[in-house]
């Protein structure tokens, strides 16, 4: 049996509930983990590779659940229970552009049945702001009959942790944010979170404060990658080099502009934006709505791009490889890659290809995608980076050129090649345009 006190609940076994789940079980907790999909349960009980980039995540809840300290089930009211904390691991997603609550509120009536006096509730997903108070707490005082921080706790704690090295992110190198619905909320979320995140805790006043500081991550990126972008394609209009541009421009310490590309995916930066501007829709963000519309053109503008290539090289292209599906490199996830929108682009422009990744095994939609690489070059005209994997980083013209069996054209959207391994002429690099001179700037 289980010692209640020293049991946590998380709820939702996705990517990021699961590096929790396995950092608390290094950290002496024993853990009840919930989630509706089974084969995620089923995972763990067969031994089955859950994240391909989170190998130690793996090895801890497979070891923990042989040895009884981690029971799997799609109970909530069960696991709230028999255990004293709960944390709340159930990602909101976007219906159109509204953020879409039912996953999420009927995990909070689930645990909300099984929370008993002195319980700490934390929230960890990334929500709109005004979530915790407004959504989860009243929810969980209706059913419980209890009322939060007189009889139960509640924090904001959102996840701070980047892909293939989760646990090293929770436990070592960030501080956990930590919001409270009162100050006795705030206590009880600062002991139980100094157990685990050995960098220290920071505290923020209100749980309002905590959700627009993990926004504020994301939309910090998004909104610098979309710049990136723009001064990738300007650069292009005026006939210079955005790589060259970059590398000086961030020699300046105040100076950090991010890296261009096919677009922005995962499940959190495109996200990100929506949940801030669905709750501040008066103030119309135009800066945060215009770098959203940016990223999310880029597929299409790669695309363009890619065809006037074709063009001005006068190719005769029946198929293109696009190498790389995964949202970003060496990630086996691709959720909301800008890889699909890619491809339904390369369609419409009546272009048929062939989908190359070295990690993903199970794509989220209905595509075909390969591990061998020669398999997808093979009599190919024309190779497109989509990916910024580091696989691709390695390859050079005389290895592409063999896989496919002729002399073969790579544009690289994604800037990663060395650009001394392959033929000037046979590589196009997002940032570079084909010739390198002014041939017009608008004085209007």
């Amino acid at each position: 049996m289980m010692d209640r006190s020293k049991t946590v609940a998380v709820f939702g076994l996705g990517r990021v509930g699961s590096i929790i789940a396995a950092s608390l079980l290094r950290n002496g907790f024993f853990v009840y983990g919930v989630d509706k999909d089974r084969s995620k349960l089923e995972s763990i009980k067969r031994e089955r590779e859950l994240y391909w980039d989170e190998p130690k995540v793996d090895r801890v809840l497979i070891k923990a659940y042989k040895e009884g300290k981690l029971i799997l089930t799609s109970s909530g009211e069960e696991a709230s229970k028999f255990s004293r904390v709960k944390l709340v691991s159930i990602p909101i997603p976007l219906k159109g552009k509204d953020p879409d609550f039912t996953n999420f509120k009927n995990a909070i009536k689930e645990l909300s049945k099984g929370i008993k006096r002195g319980d700490l509730v934390s929230i960890e997903s990334s929500v709109p702001p005004g979530t915790t108070r407004y959504i989860a707490l009243p929810i969980m005082e209706a059913v419980s009959g209890l009322q939060g921080e007189k009889d139960f706790y509640l924090v904001y704690s959102p996840e701070r942790i980047y892909q293939g090295r989760g646990l090293a992110d929770l436990e070592e190198n960030y501080l956990k944010v930590v919001a409270g619905l009162g100050p006795k909320s705030l206590e009880e979320g600062v002991r139980f979170y100094s157990k685990i995140a050995k960098k220290g805790v920071i505290t923020l006043s209100k749980l309002e404060a905590a959700e627009v500081e993990k926004l504020a991550e994301g939309i910090y990126r998004d909104v610098n990658i979309a710049l990136a972008n723009e001064l990738a394609l300007a650069c292009e209009a005026l006939g210079v080099d955005f790589w060259e541009v970059r590398k000086a421009a961030n020699l300046q310490p105040v100076c950090h502009i991010h890296l261009p590309g096919t677009g922005v995916g995962g499940n959190c930066i495109p996200v990100y934006p929506y949940y801030l501007l669905s709750v501040v829709k008066k103030l119309k963000m135009k800066v945060v709505e215009a770098a959203r519309k940016r990223n999310e053109m880029m597929p299409k503008m790669i695309a363009r791009l890619l065809d006037e290539f074709v063009t001005y090289k006068r190719l005769r292209v029946s198929k293109v490889a696009v190498l790389g599906l995964a949202f970003r490199g060496d990630v086996n996830d691709d959720r909301n890659s800008p890889t699909y929108e890619l491809i339904e682009e390369l369609k419409e422009l009546g272009y048929s290809f062939l989908i190359h990744d070295p990690f993903i095994k199970r794509p989220s939609k209905k595509v075909k995608v390969y591990s061998d690489l020669k398999r997808v070059l093979r009599n190919c005209e024309i190779a497109v980076i989509a990916t910024d994997a580091s696989y691709y980083r390695r390859l050079s013209f005389d290895e592409t050129k063999k896989m496919a069996g002729k002399d073969i054209y790579i544009f690289d959207a994604r800037g990663v090649l060395d650009r001394k391994m392959f033929q000037e002429e046979r590589l196009r690099i997002i940032g570079v345009p084909p010739k390198l001179e002014i041939t017009h700037i608008p004085i209007d």
